[in-house]
């Protein structure tokens, strides 16, 4: 056999909101590649031709929390695995059958989907993260109705710090109880802790009890900001400072490192749970866009030092750091297939695409290499069709033949939580390690990734 002296590197961030099926997709992917059956997973031309063959875990070195990939696949086995609250990074070498000379190698980074409202902040100023959620933002209907009592407070002539901080931590409260994705800081729902030995705290539970005693909107309770509008910020200088600085360090410890592990990934992997934002409402779904395309722009896919984009340099922080994306493969991925009908699972991938291509097709046009793929796909199977014909999987309750919604062929202009629904089934790992899980097109994904 030829000796493997070439090395083809993936680095595949996955990004997704909260409840996007992040960490179930990444541990189908890592368990796949690990024990690759050819009847299971087929992939190359013709389908199942190519046999994946691991190597060996590659130990995670550059200070990221290693993915737990054991306690998650065990914990997958009929319930969802545990919130991730950190930036988690799996690596792996592989051999692949039909390259003869090649070696691969896999890293996978599993990002907290909260942490993806944060990201703006990287192109934005205090004054211009505050200018782009009143202006932007909040303006959103879905938005403008919990913001109220916020935008009332910001309305004073003078404004007192502690209250305002507590009215905004109560709207914060507001939008995640009713699905709207863009809560920042996001230390609201997930603590950040600076120790790499210790996760941060998710605190989703407790704000959804209502209690956000320990939610505070920044770093610490002695470090919190708020948006203000530009009347406000030119009527309260001194208050504006604060939050400024306070703003400053918050982007520091938290949206630039994450961004620049973001710029050192050359694949993107984008998860969309389709039923969660029809089961849901419109404004998780404006929420859920806007994030994606505050990503786009700042990671602008497909510009690299070999592409044809001519802002590939972008700086990144201060003290002369800069960032270069090496992004030029997305997989735009409609998640959780499995929870609808055989013959409806082709409209989740159209309304990706629907979602998504005013985003990212203008990309295509600044560059000669970017790579873009739309798929729907079930990383783990988990529901069949019970005997009377309706679809049936493991509810929290137990196994249950459940009537469903419709999934529509274009995105409704307006929709409210409730009007559609799509019941979360819980995934169905096998109980043999060595098994790797049924699925719905993990193999094309794979495939787009690993090529």
């Amino acid at each position: 056999m030829l000796p493997k002296i070439f090395r083809s590197k993936h680095k595949v961030a996955v990004i997704g909101i909260y409840r996007s099926g992040k960490t179930a997709f990444i541990t189908s992917f890592i368990n796949h590649v690990m024990h690759h059956d050819r009847e299971k997973l087929k992939i190359g031309e013709p389908k199942g031709s190519v046999k994946i063959v691991f190597d060996k875990e590659i130990l995670v070195k550059n200070g990221f929390t290693r993915f737990p990939y054991e306690k998650f696949r065990i914990e997958s086995n009929g319930k969802w695995p545990t919130k991730t609250k950190d930036v988690y990074q799996y690596s792996c070498s592989f051999f692949r059958s039909d390259w003869s000379m090649t070696k691969g190698q896999l890293d996978i980074f599993d990002f907290p989907g909260e942490r993806l409202a944060d990201i703006p902040m990287v192109k934005y100023s205090y004054a211009e993260w505050s200018d782009w959620l009143f202006n932007k933002v909040f303006q959103d209907r879905q938005y403008r109705d919990l913001a109220q009592a916020f935008l009332a407070e910001c309305d004073r002539d003078v404004l007192d710090e502690n209250g305002l901080t507590l009215v905004y931590r109560q709207f914060l409260a507001e939008l995640y109880k009713s699905y709207r994705p863009v809560i920042t800081p996001s230390t609201f729902l997930l603590q950040h802790v600076n120790s790499k030995e210790m996760e941060g705290k998710f605190l989703g539970g407790k704000v959804i009890r209502g209690d956000i005693s320990s939610s505070f909107s920044g770093l610490s309770e002695v470090e919190q900001f708020v948006p203000l509008s530009e009347k406000a910020r030119k009527k309260n200088i001194d208050l504006e400072k604060r939050f400024a600085s306070r703003y400053s360090n918050y982007r520091n410890q938290v949206a630039i490192p994450l961004t620049n592990t973001l710029f050192d990934c050359n694949e993107l992997a984008i998860l969309v749970d389709v039923t969660t934002l029809l089961a849901a409402n419109t404004g998780m779904y404006n929420g859920n866009r806007e994030l994606l395309d505050q990503l786009f722009q700042i990671l602008s896919p497909g510009d690299s030092l070999f592409g044809m984009g001519m802002d590939w340099f972008r700086k990144v922080g201060s003290g002369g750091h800069w960032g270069k994306s090496g992004c030029s493969q997305v997989a735009i991925i409609a998640t959780k297939a499995d929870k609808v009908y055989v013959s409806e699972r082709d409209k989740l991938k159209d309304l990706v695409k629907e979602m998504m291509k005013g985003l990212i097709e203008k990309y295509e046009y600044n560059s000669s290499q970017l790579d873009y793929k739309y798929f729907a796909c079930s990383a783990i199977q988990s529901t069949w069709i019970g005997k009377n014909g309706r679809l049936q999987g493991r509810l929290k309750e137990g196994e249950f033949e459940y009537e469903l919604s419709q999934v529509p062929p274009n995105w409704p202009g307006k929709w409210e939580e409730g009007e559609m629904i799509f019941p979360n089934v819980l995934p169905e790992f096998p109980e043999n390690e060595t098994t790797p899980p049924d699925h719905l097109a993990m193999d094309d994904v794979i495939e787009f990734l690993l090529k």
